[in-house]
């Protein structure tokens, strides 16, 4: 049972985390408790070496003796997973949110969750060893997996091409190996809440997270929290179909919006226009690899091939479309689009952006926007980061990971 000095140090500690820095009298302010008490439970998270106290701005002599407090950057570290449709990544954090080191690998659904997860230990391990100048410390990881998520239960359910993954103890095999708290979601709703508390614009509004790759999700925050549906297959929009289309998706339905405009989906078609149209830098590619790749849809813009720009800004038409249906119903403050199909460039995300908002408008404000996330690709690994240490705060956890480091 949770003591009422417990209690008192998990509201403090929930309050500094929040502000990023904040005074005693502050502090004292928006927690209810007396000065006494915060000053009695400030002392004791700054002699355990929790917080720390940073001066104030300014010359002012009598302001030069007061000081805020910060949680302490330097005391353990967060590790964010994201596993993409074939690969994964793996960063470090520390408790507010900063990416310290970070590092990705060639995955292969094939070889089963056992076999990956032993890679994901493998290279948490390579990490702690890139970070030997501080504390590495394990207080918590958190896992985005590209698959419908049970949250409370930290497994996959019913993935549509990982073989083994359906209920696979996810969170319970990584926290025996590391002893630690592990929370695993839907990576695309780690990359959504990532950006809705990082970005000071977003924070504790409605946000819209698209994240447009091998695999195409939306992740919903609601008033700063993320939202997963009955059964947490909520932002599931890659498999909306696009009407009057008949391509067939690997889900086993037809016309789904990740089949038409998804990553493969789009490197297929490029392979088809290459073969049907004589296109020579991409036929090339083909002969010598097999298959394309990203960089060669990338080269062939770079070369302004009209049939690859045609290609792109009709899929981004397709996505905008969707995704302005999406605004309409959800009536987000923002949009904001991540994952490797950002990378064609300013082109492709403006059509997405001028087709959400001729799709969505007279129905959005005057600031509604759409932009690309900031964070690029540590998105990911910063959002699992970041709702492994959401969640230790709001559950009272985190005082119990700092007190296991004594």
């Amino acid at each position: 049972m949770e003591t009422s000095a417990n209690q008192a140090i998990h509201r403090i500690i929930q309050l500094i985390w929040k502000e990023k820095e904040i005074s005693r009298a502050e502090l004292s302010r928006l927690s209810g408790f007396s000065r006494s008490t915060i000053t009695a439970n400030v002392d004791r998270l700054l002699q355990d070496d929790i917080v720390v106290e940073t001066p104030l701005s300014g010359t002012d002599a009598l302001q030069s003796k007061r000081k805020n407090l910060m949680l302490n950057r330097h005391r353990g570290i967060f590790i964010g997973i994201e596993l993409d449709a074939d690969s994964c990544a793996v960063g470090a954090c520390d408790i507010m949110g900063t990416l310290l080191g970070g590092l990705d690998f060639p995955i292969d659904y094939i070889d089963g969750p056992a076999t990956i997860l032993k890679q994901i230990c493998a290279g948490i391990k390579r990490l702690q060893e890139t970070l030997s100048e501080r504390s590495t410390a394990i207080l918590g990881i958190g896992v985005g997996l590209p698959s419908p998520v049970d949250f409370a239960e930290g497994y996959a359910v019913h993935p549509a091409f990982m073989p083994g993954w359906h209920r696979y103890p996810v969170g319970r095999e990584l926290n025996k190996k590391f002893s630690c708290p592990v929370y695993v979601d839907n990576e695309v709703n780690t990359m959504a809440f990532g950006e809705a508390f990082l970005s000071d614009q977003y924070r504790g509004s409605d946000l819209l997270f698209i994240k447009l790759g091998t695999g195409i999700g939306a992740g919903l925050i609601v008033q700063g929290s993320i939202y997963r549906g009955n059964s947490g297959m909520s932002g599931n929009i890659g498999h909306m179909r696009v009407d009057g289309d008949t391509t067939h998706c690997r889900c086993g339905k037809i016309g789904c919006l990740e089949a038409i405009a998804g990553k493969q989906a789009l490197l297929d078609k490029a392979e088809r226009l290459a073969q049907e149209h004589s296109i020579k830098i991409l036929k090339q590619a083909i002969d010598e690899n097999g298959a394309l790749q990203m960089k060669d849809l990338m080269y062939a813009l770079k070369h302004h091939d009209r049939r690859i720009i045609q290609m792109l800004e009709d899929s981004a038409v397709i996505i905008g479309r969707m995704v302005g249906s999406l605004v309409i119903f959800f009536d987000p403050k923002a949009v904001v689009l991540g994952g490797s199909l950002c990378e064609f460039g300013p082109p492709f995300i403006d059509t997405i952006r001028r087709t959400i908002i001729n799709e969505a408008t007279p129905w959005i404000k005057s600031d509604f926007d759409v932009n690309v996330t900031k964070f690029g690709d540590s998105i990911g690994t910063i959002g699992s980061a970041m709702l492994c240490i959401s969640s230790l705060m709001q559950n009272g956890a985190f005082v119990n990971c700092q007190s296991e480091l004594e």
